[in-house]
């Protein structure tokens, strides 16, 4: 029997394969051909991957329900505050009053230090005086003619100065008892201050904690919503260009596109036109003509303590009237409303891009961002409102019903 000849690669594919190649043909074109079939296969598997493969799903837009849902959520958690609101204030009252009993000792202190070193230094010039003067009739008229004889000028002279400091002795040690009595008087002041500024620290790093945490759910719809509704003003103002432009078509007249604004669907906007100025998380109380320690002034606002960041929105529509740095209130502006009144913003962040004094703001338009420059403890937009451009009156009313 003859052996079975020895196969290659190329005798072991039939010849009439439509993968056979001649023999003799070139080795391009063999790869070519097997870079053909490598890449008709990676089509094949890309195209049953995009059908095992779900398309993403478009995210659904945010309803106003779902919005008013989230706002009254976010509230309800905020409310629940108002009690370490209420202690926080407390705090910084009697820390406030600490600091300026503080401040009273430091004066005291620094004056009691004046008087001894002005006392000391004129019992010196006395003892000089006299060392100067010893035996002279002016300075040893107040000596016996026994002490001038019997013990002789030198120890006449030194009860002289003796006798003639007994007073301004006593005298420096009266101050230097009261000033160490007021030393230690700061020092138990300034411990329990450091005490109360802990405690302060402590229970304002839970609120915000607990606002930012509230607030978290709430702007991430607020924030969808608000480009959602930015898109649905542009399709609002194409269709009214439209049909602006239809009618002057028709008509051969000038049609003025119909007015809008880019809150229309704000579900936030009360019948008066108006909103509350903290779009987020918030507590507030009444502590309208409380004391402030600053200049010995009173609160003429109320504060709504939030989440540092946290937007700021026009109350009404109308324009920045004034806006600037203060060395109390830090960064602020003034919005005058179309209805008149004035309202102050203080202690901000930031202002939103393209905020400017004489900008034309609508309402529930962002306008700047929460935070603590200024004299603050904590961040807070300090609102101050005056109807009609008149007097400040307590904002506190007006706010719960913007804000609750």
């Amino acid at each position: 029997m003859k052996p079975h000849p020895v196969l290659g690669p190329a005798a072991m594919v039939p010849r009439n394969s439509p993968h056979s190649a001649p023999a003799d043909a070139p080795l391009s074109d063999r790869a070519t051909r097997q870079w053909i079939r490598t890449l008709r296969d990676l089509i094949v598997l890309v195209i049953a991957w995009l059908l095992v493969v779900p398309a993403p799903i478009a995210k659904a837009e945010v309803t106003q329900e779902q919005l008013l849902e989230a706002r009254a959520e976010m509230n309800a958690r905020a409310a629940e505050l108002d009690t370490q609101l209420d202690e926080l204030e407390e705090i910084l009252l009697v820390q406030t009053g600490y600091e300026t009993r503080i401040a009273q000792l430091q004066d005291q202190i620094s004056a009691r230090d004046r008087e001894i070193a002005l006392s000391a230094l004129a019992a010196r010039e006395q003892v000089r005086a006299m060392y100067v003067n010893a035996g002279s009739a002016g300075s040893l008229q107040s000596a016996g003619f026994e002490e001038t004889t019997e013990f002789g000028t030198k120890n006449a002279y030194l009860g002289i100065v003796v006798n003639s400091n007994t007073d301004a002795a006593n005298r420096l040690s009266f101050l230097r008892q009261d000033l160490s009595l007021l030393q230690d008087q700061l020092k138990g002041l300034v411990a329990q201050q450091e005490d109360l500024a802990d405690q302060a620290s402590v229970l304002s790093d839970e609120m915000l904690e607990a606002l930012s945490s509230a607030d978290a759910e709430y702007q991430a719809l607020y924030s969808q919503w608000r480009e959602e509704e930015a898109e649905r003003e542009r399709q609002r103002r194409l269709a009214a260009q439209r049909e602006a432009d239809a009618a002057a078509a028709a008509s051969a007249a000038t049609a003025a596109p119909t007015a809008t604004t880019n809150v229309g669907g704000n579900p936030f906007v009360d019948p008066t036109g108006r909103t509350c100025p903290v779009a987020g998380a918030n507590t507030f109380r009444d502590s309208w003509l409380e004391p402030r320690d600053y200049r010995g002034g009173l609160h003429h606002g109320t504060d709504m303590i939030a989440a540092a960041g946290t937007p700021e929105v026009a109350i009404e529509t109308g324009n920045v009237w004034s806006m600037g740095y203060h060395w109390a209130g830090g960064n602020g502006l003034y919005i005058k409303g179309d209805s008149g009144d004035i309202y102050y913003y203080a202690h901000m962040q930031g202002y939103a891009p393209g905020i400017a004094v004489g900008t034309r703001v609508t309402v529930g338009q962002v306008v700047g961002y929460v935070g603590s420059t200024g004299v603050a403890s904590v961040p807070h937009l300090h609102v101050g409102y005056q109807p009609g451009g008149g007097p400040l009156v307590n904002p506190y009313p007006l706010l719960v019903e913007l804000c609750r």
